[in-house]
C-alpha cells in the first residue's frame, strides 16, 4: 500500500502518527511550502513534491491523504481520484459547494475507497448513543464548539481560507448532529464580529438553529474567542431522555430513570485511520461512516448556516 500525502500541515501529523502505529509507511509528500515537505519527507523518510499532479504522475501511490485547508480545495481531489488511488480527505471537503460537488460525481464515477475525517462518527461514546437511542424519539439536540483560536494556524481566522468557524471547525458539530439524529434541512444562524482584535476577520461568536428532517429541532454553538474547558460537545434530548456527549471521552445523563455514565478511551482520530485502511484493504466502503457523498451533507448545512449570517433568514439547506 503506497501512501501519499497532499498537504503535509497540521492534521496531517495526526493522520501520520496513526499510520505509524498501523505500521504503514508514507511513500511521498506535496505541500506548497517546500521547506515543509522536505521536513515532513525527512522524517517519514519519504519524497517531498510542491506539485501534487507531477507526484502523482511519478508516484502513483495506491492511497492519497488530502489534508488542506478548505478554501484550498481545486482540483486536488479529483485529480487523486482520477488517478485510481483510495481517499482519505481531511473535513471539510471544500469552502463551496460546486467544487465539493464535482468532486463527489468523480469520486463516484470512479467507483473509488473514499472516506472523509469526521472523527467524532468513531468515537466509542458515539457508538454507545446509537445504540442507546435506537427506536427513541430526539426531540432535540445541541452541540458546541468552543476553544480560542491561536497562532498555529493563522489562516483559521480568514474566513477566505477557512469558510469561518461554523464551516472549518463546528462542522465536527454538525456533522455528529446529522450522524445521531438526521438530515438537516432548514437553519437560521446568528453572530457577533470584533470580539477580539486579532482572532478572526469573521463572526467569533456564532449560534445557529436547526431543523432537521424527522421533526427534531436544534442549535449548534461556536465561538473561537473563549479559552473553553471541554468545548466539543453535544446533547440529545426527548422523553425521560438526556445524553450528553463530551468528545473529551465522557457521556452522561439519564435514560428512564437510570443514570448513564460511560468513560470512553479515544475520541475517533486514531480509529477512523485504523478503519479506513481496513477498508483499503478489504475494498469495502461499508466499513466507512463518513464517506465523501455524506460530508458533502454537513458542508452544505454549513454553507447555508454562513448564508443565513448574512440575510438573518432561514435558509434551506440545498445539495
Amino acid at each position: 500500500m503506497k501512501i501519499a500525502f497532499i498537504g503535509a500541515g497540521g492534521i496531517a501529523g495526526n493522520y501520520r502518527n496513526s499510520l505509524k502505529k498501523l505500521g504503514r509507511p508514507i511513500a511521498t509528500i506535496c505541500d506548497v511550502d517546500s521547506d515543509r515537505a522536505d521536513q515532513v519527507a525527512a522524517q517519514e523518510n519519504a519524497v517531498a513534491y510542491t506539485d501534487h499532479h507531477e507526484m502523482l504522475a511519478k508516484e502513483k501511490p495506491d492511497v492519497i491523504f488530502t489534508c488542506i485547508p478548505p478554501g484550498a480545495h481545486t482540483t486536488q481531489v479529483i485529480d487523486a481520484a482520477k488517478s485510481g488511488a483510495a481517499l482519505f480527505v481531511a473535513k471539510p471537503v471544500a469552502i463551496d459547494l460546486d467544487t465539493a460537488l464535482r468532486t463527489r460525481d468523480t469520486i463516484e464515477n470512479a467507483n473509488l475507497i473514499n472516506q472523509v475525517g469526521y472523527m467524532a462518527r468513531y468515537s466509542d461514546l458515539t457508538e454507545k448513543v446509537r445504540k442507546m437511542v435506537v427506536g427513541r424519539e430526539v426531540a432535540m439536540g445541541f452541540g458546541r464548539f468552543m476553544c480560542r483560536m491561536g497562532s498555529s494556524h493563522p489562516w483559521w481566522g480568514n474566513f477566505a481560507v477557512c469558510g469561518g468557524q461554523m464551516l472549518e471547525q463546528s462542522t465536527h458539530v454538525f456533522d455528529l448532529l446529522r450522524y445521531l439524529i438526521s438530515e438537516v434541512t432548514h437553519v437560521q444562524a446568528f453572530g457577533i464580529k470584533n470580539v477580539s482584535a486579532d482572532i478572526a476577520d469573521f463572526e467569533e461568536c456564532t449560534t445557529c438553529n436547526l431543523s432537521f428532517e424527522n421533526g427534531t429541532i436544534g442549535n449548534v454553538v461556536s465561538t473561537c474567542v473563549a479559552n473553553a474547558f471541554n468545548g466539543f460537545s453535544s446533547e440529545l434530548v426527548g422523553d425521560n431522555l438526556y445524553l450528553n456527549l463530551n468528545l473529551d471521552y465522557q457521556l452522561r445523563g439519564n435514560i428512564d430513570g437510570e443514570s448513564i455514565e460511560f468513560d470512553g478511551t479515544e475520541s475517533g482520530y486514531y480509529r477512523q485511520i485504523e478503519h479506513f485502511v481496513k477498508a483499503v484493504e478489504t475494498n469495502d466502503q461499508s466499513l466507512v461512516r463518513s464517506g465523501y457523498a455524506d460530508a458533502l451533507k454537513t458542508l452544505a448545512v454549513t454553507v447555508a448556516a454562513n448564508r443565513s449570517l448574512q440575510t438573518g433568514k432561514v435558509e434551506k439547506v440545498e445539495v
